[in-house]
């Protein structure tokens, strides 16, 4: 089981104080980033420092 979070593959983004989203740049499909599944298309990311875009409206 991973976590979209840290895989490299994904474009991270968050409204407000919702979950933080991520859009995967294999699947083009948007995920909850911290939910856990499987993905065989996971890609450890090489750092900790994770990038979110915060947007204050929708």
């Amino acid at each position: 089981m991973v976590q979209c979070i840290n895989c490299k593959n994904g474009t991270y983004m968050q409204w407000f104080k919702n979950p933080i989203i991520c859009k995967c740049n294999i699947f083009n499909e948007k995920f909850v980033a911290e939910a856990k599944h499987i993905c065989e298309e996971f890609a450890k990311r090489p750092s900790e420092k994770v990038e979110v875009t915060h947007y204050d409206h929708y």
